[in-house]
């Protein structure tokens, strides 16, 4: 299904690996564990690169983001929605 922009474009992103990733770690952590999410915006919608559980002693580090990306906290169950669907090829 993959995400759409305003002018109707398909837009999907690979994270196969990752989705493995998020379900084992929902499995032993939880779906309602919040994570925080590595987003980006591409071509009017918002893409979904990556996770790390949000530590107080080692907090995400602006180093860590590349070029326009930024963090935004959720729920591993919620994230996992947004990455099977912006996983979906058209």
């Amino acid at each position: 299904m993959a995400f759409i922009n305003s002018h109707g474009k398909k837009i999907s992103f690979d994270c196969s690996e990752l989705i493995e990733e998020l379900k084992e770690d929902i499995a032993e952590f939880g779906g309602d564990k919040i994570v925080a999410v590595w987003c980006k915006n591409n071509e009017g919608v918002t893409l979904y690169t990556n996770y790390d559980f949000i530590e107080r002693e080692e907090p995400i580090n602006a180093s860590e983001l590349h070029c326009g990306e930024y963090i935004q906290k959720m729920t591993m169950t919620a994230l996992l929605i947004l990455l099977e669907k912006q996983n979906e090829i058209f």
